[in-house]
This record gives C-alpha cells, structure tokens and sequence, in this order.
C-alpha cells in the first residue's frame, strides 16, 4: 500500500503547510487523475490506526509521493469485518471547482458587456481566469491563499479567445485546454509554502518520433493487459454554419457555413450539420470573416468523432511516472483489429488493494456525457 501523508494547508492565520502524520495502515486506495479536468479518490483506513482519525475534511493528502488531493468528506463504517473510515475528495487542482468566473466591471456599452473576455495563447487567457478568480481577485474573500500563478510562456494556440461569465473555472479551462492540448495542475511547494497552478502541455512519446522513448501500448507487444477501443460519432458533426453574435437586429446576423480545413464538404446521409453562435469582440474592418472562422475551427474540434482506447497496463516495461506521464501523446494499437493511434494520454486510474496495483487508463476522447452535452449547448449559446 502506498504511504499517505496529511497536511494542513496554508492559511492567513497560519501561513505554512502543515504536516499532520504519515497513514501507512490504508486498506483500499483509488486514485483517479484527469488531464482536462480534476480527478478524485478513495482510500480505506481501518479505525485506530496511526493517525486516521486526522484523515478529515479540507486537509491535503500526498499519496505514493506523487498525487495531491483535497479530502472532501469521510464515512465510518462498522461491518464484521471490522470498523473503516473511507475517506474520498479529488485531485488538488479540483479547487478550480469551488470558484466561478466574475467579469470586472464595465464601462463600455459593447457586444462583449458582462462577461470577461481574453485574447492570447491559451496559456495566457488559462491563466487570466485563474489569477482573476483565485489567486488574485478583486474580492480578497474569493483569493485561494498561497495560490500563484506560474510564468506564462505562451503555450498551446498562438491566438486564441474566450467569453466567460459565472462558468465553474473548472469547465472554462477543460474547455480552452481540450481544443489546444493544454492541462492543468495545481500542486503545492512545500519549501516556499505556496500552491502553484500551471498549464501541462505533454510530451511526444508515439511511434511517429524518435526524441524521446517510444510508448507502444499493445497486448502482443505484453505492455497491456486488456484493451478496449471505442468510436463513436453519436456527437460528431461536420458542416457548420457559424453565426457572429452580438447584432442588435436579426436581419444584421452574419452567418457563414464551414468545413474543417483539409476535410471535404460532406453530402447526403454522411452531411451532419450543426448551428455555432461564434462571438466576435469588436472586430477591426474587414477581419470579421477571418475571425469568424477561427473561431469556428476551434468551436468545430469539439465535434470530432469520439475514439478512445481504454488499456489495462503492465508497470515491468514502461513506468508510469518515469516513462510517460499524464497528458503525453502515445501509441495505442492491436495487430488483431487493425486499429492504431497516436493519441494523448487523458485519464489514469490506479487502485492498490490486497491483490495488488492496478493501472487503467484512457487514451483518446470518451463519448459525451448528458451532462457534456449540455455544457456544450451552454457554451454556444454566447
């Protein structure tokens, strides 16, 4: 089982981490961590055990030496097989959960009043929303104490934009971090007694390369266990007619049809269509159509065809942690059904129990959810 250690966070009145005590007695632990969104987990602790009864809300873990998490509540369980505390909460970059995005004030009369909105990399809008939500806000009741933001070096797209208003900052960086491959994490500096958030960009680990180790996924090759390779276009369109937003009058709406660039324009029962409503920030003359399709490129990636690969892993010949990380692009593939990909990296599951470790992890995009649905429909609907 792997170690746990508890620590208290930082706060105003004390300012420092906390060390509470090292679990070692852990029955069951679960640990579930997401590239584009914050993951969670679960751990069994038998009562009376060496400092279980600290194992309570708000308090951080470090488990196995590598995951953060936050505890978010615990339940007492009395059985025959004896009396468990099962504690459960999620990663520590789950704090962009507790936190929405509050636009600052405005005193100009536009299209875009009453929401935030930012242009730049990626990296930089990621972490506009951030500082101006967490660690830097203007309401110092809403600052995540000990939070910073780390240097911003412009990664993912060059230019990108986004329009939020009262949106969990949570799904505004899942959102930006999916269309341009960044993730996100939030991890603690115990030396300087800080919590710092920055973008994970990934690594090149495919077949396709030769700078760094190459991470093959497939059970010929016994670096899997299992697989499991899923497609599903149930959400997937591919015709786009994209309106600009923000016209006073209806008949004064610009809307333009598009096609992802290399793709051709799809006819018949394969022609899926969808509506985007693109907003375009006060445009300079004559880019209004430039702006508008890139903004519905980034808008029209969300609409890929969903393909995943779902890997029982084997740690003897690629490490995880040491070989290949969370958000690293690989090589998943079975000689036996055709199927090869060079894909991201997007969840890992690791449970340690009584028979031992077990690592599951996704590759890929998974199908919507409802409820992914309907934050999309959200989404287009500024």
């Amino acid at each position: 089982m792997p170690e746990i250690r508890i620590y208290d966070p930082p706060t105003v009145e004390a300012p420092t981490f906390r060390p509470l005590g090292l679990v070692l007695a852990a029955t069951d632990v679960t640990l579930i961590e997401r590239h584009w969104s914050p993951g969670s987990f679960t751990l069994s602790v038998p009562l009376g055990a060496r400092h279980e009864d600290r194992l309570t809300g708000g308090r951080l873990l470090l488990v196995d030496g590598t995951f953060w998490g936050i505890i978010d509540g615990f339940t007492l369980e009395a059985s025959s097989s004896g009396y468990v505390r099962t504690v459960s909460g999620r990663q520590l970059k789950g704090l962009t959960l507790d936190r929405i995005t509050i636009p600052p004030e405005s005193t100009e009369v536009t299209g875009a009043q009453g929401y935030d909105a930012v242009t730049g990399s990626t990296e930089t809008i990621m972490k506009h929303f951030v500082a101006a939500n967490m660690a830097a806000p203007v309401l110092a009741a809403r600052k995540v104490f000990g939070l910073e933001v780390a240097a911003d070096q412009g990664r993912g797209l060059a230019e990108d934009k986004y329009m939020s208003r009262h949106d969990v900052v949570s799904d505004v960086l899942a959102a930006l971090g999916e269309a341009a491959g960044l993730g996100y994490d939030i991890l603690p500096d115990l030396k300087r007694h800080a919590l710092v958030f920055d973008v994970v960009p990934g690594e090149d680990h495919t077949a396709q390369q030769s700078d760094r180790t190459r991470v093959i996924f497939d059970i010929r090759r016994r670096t899997a266990q299992a697989q499991t390779y899923s497609c599903s276009g149930s959400d997937a369109r591919n015709v786009f007619y994209t309106t600009m937003s923000g016209s006073e009058f209806a008949d004064e709406t610009l809307t333009v049809s598009y096609i992802r660039d290399g793709e051709q324009e799809a006819v018949g029962i394969r022609r899926r269509e969808t509506h985007l409503s693109v907003s375009v920030d006060t445009p300079e003359a004559g880019t209004e159509y430039d702006e508008l399709k890139r903004q519905a490129m980034i808008a029209a990636e969300q609409y890929k065809a969903a393909e995943s690969f779902t890997c029982e892993l084997r740690d003897d010949r690629y490490v995880y942690g040491r070989d290949y990380r969370l958000g690293d692009l690989v090589t998943c593939c079975s000689q036996d059904w055709g199927v090869e990909m060079h894909t991201r990296l997007t969840e890992m599951q690791t449970v340690w129990s009584s028979a031992g470790i077990q690592r599951t992890a996704t590759f890929g995009t998974a199908p919507l959810t409802i409820f992914g649905r309907l934050r999309r429909q959200i989404r287009e609907q500024r």
